[in-house]
């Protein structure tokens, strides 16, 4: 399949120079190779070897030593394989590029354990055998920040209309989206030319934010594969223009978070969409019983939806970013919000992930938790109305060591994205953790220097 794409390719876009080979690692974090666009060809041949061990590298681009699948083995390789749907022209660098998605088996063809996205089609494949398809559509929210930092060396907004700094709320606001309507439309286009369908943007509530939003597909694999792409796109034109994109989840301690929302329905074998309850009034027993099992393994998840120790600066009360297991119909304060009922609309909104998320671990969560539920027959109690209260066993982890201890704990953790990955994670967020933990911030030192 991806032989006969590459040839129409080439064919259509004979200028092109290279091909970046992109694999996303655990954190989701780009990485890869060059191919010069002659050798195309070894791509569908499974000719192109990277380390497995890439996924596993931490956020400073170090080997995570305690997992051992590195140095103590040899650093073995495993074989690329390109994405047909997520391939195409780079529309951003000067060079002429295609830019093609990866994944990865291991040499014998079984899936690279370490793989995220092969993470996600092990729920994938269990929702199938129950004759099961995931329609899926992200939403993601991001900052535009300006291309230097300040003397601090903090983020801070870019320059909007008559070459002033944005620093307000800016939320729904169109003047704000003109203003950089050129941008906008170059990252809906670049999208586009990998495979995104990108949709609506609008702009959020802090200084630089705005969302966009990629369309319902049904298959979770793509709809995250179109994240992905997405978030390249978006972070390669921002550069074309000057600023960064910058997809942390609280850049500003004093301003919204970003985040990255999955709509999610399913579909039975004879096509019906399973969360139809036939009327608004009520959700029907299948999408309680998602709802519930989202719920019961939101704690235990919650490292895959906050992976970071940003993320946690995110998860506060009053914010319209979840810290609490709860749900509602048409309520944005929680952590799933069902606001179709009835018909194909009918769907759950899960809001907990960060835009830091990698979206193939995320939604491998998420699927997960519905997976549960519906094995189960989950009771997710009654919805929420108005703003969240914390309740019995309703409250997330709110720090990073917290998240991380009951990721290694859980049993539905292990049993969703197997037991090797879950090691190999837990073990990198704690290398992480460790490592930021010895730095002294600038308020420590503001607060204590000279005060006890």
């Amino acid at each position: 399949m991806f032989a006969a794409r590459a040839a129409a390719f080439m064919a259509e876009n004979p200028d092109v120079e290279i091909v970046e080979l992109v694999f996303p690692d655990m954190n989701a974090v780009m990485r890869g190779k060059w191919l010069p666009a002659r050798q195309i060809e070894k791509l569908a041949k499974g000719s192109v070897r990277m380390p497995m061990s890439t996924y596993n590298l931490d956020i400073a681009s170090e080997d995570v030593v305690a997992a051992g699948i590195a140095v103590d083995i040899g650093d073995p390789d495993g074989v690329g394989w390109p994405i047909p749907h997520a391939f195409g022209r780079c529309l951003w660098a000067e060079r002429p590029t295609a830019v093609a998605l990866m994944t990865m088996t291991e040499p014998g063809g079984a899936p690279c354990v370490y793989d995220p996205r092969q993470v996600l089609a092990r729920v994938n494949d269990r929702l199938k055998a129950k004759g099961l398809t995931a329609v899926v559509a992200p939403e993601l929210e991001f900052y535009l920040v300006d291309g230097e930092t300040d003397d601090f060396g903090h983020a801070r907004p870019p320059l909007g209309v008559g070459g002033d700094r944005l620093e307000a709320s800016q939320v729904y606001m169109l003047d704000v989206k003109s203003a950089f309507s050129g941008l906008l439309a170059e990252i809906d286009a670049a999208a586009i030319a990998l495979g995104a369908p990108a949709e609506a943007a609008t702009a959020e509530f802090g200084p630089g934010q705005f969302e966009i939003n990629l369309a319902h597909v049904e298959d979770p694999l793509a709809a995250a594969d179109h994240a992905i792409m997405l978030r390249r796109a978006i972070r390669g034109v921002a550069r074309k223009h000057g600023v960064d994109a910058c997809f942390m989840a609280k850049p500003y301690g004093d301003q919204s978070g970003s985040g990255q929302h999955f709509h999610v329905s399913l579909i039975d074998a004879d096509g019906r969409c399973v969360f139809d309850s036939g009327e608004m009034a009520a959700p029907n027993a299948a999408m309680r019983a998602a709802v519930g099992g989202l719920l019961e393994t939101m704690a235990d998840a919650t490292l895959l939806f906050a992976p970071h120790l940003n993320s946690y600066r995110r998860l506060r009360p009053h914010s319209y970013a979840p810290w609490l297991a709860t749900w509602g119909l048409d309520n944005r304060n929680v952590a799933v919000r069902c606001p179709a009922l009835a018909g194909r609309a009918a769907r759950i909104e899960h809001r907990v992930a960060g835009a830091d998320a990698n979206p193939y671990l995320a939604l491998a969560g998420i699927l997960g938790g519905v997976l549960r539920g519906l094995e189960t027959a989950a009771d997710p109690g009654e919805p929420t109305e108005g703003e969240a209260q914390p309740q019995a066993r309703s409250a997330l982890p709110t720090t990073w060591p917290s998240a991380i201890e009951a990721f290694e704990s859980s049993d539905f953790i292990r049993d969703t994205l197997g037991a090797e990955f879950a090691r190999v994670f837990a073990m990198m967020k704690r290398q992480e953790m460790e490592r930021l933990l010895e730095r002294v911030t600038d308020v420590e030192y503001d607060t204590y220097l000279r005060t006890i």
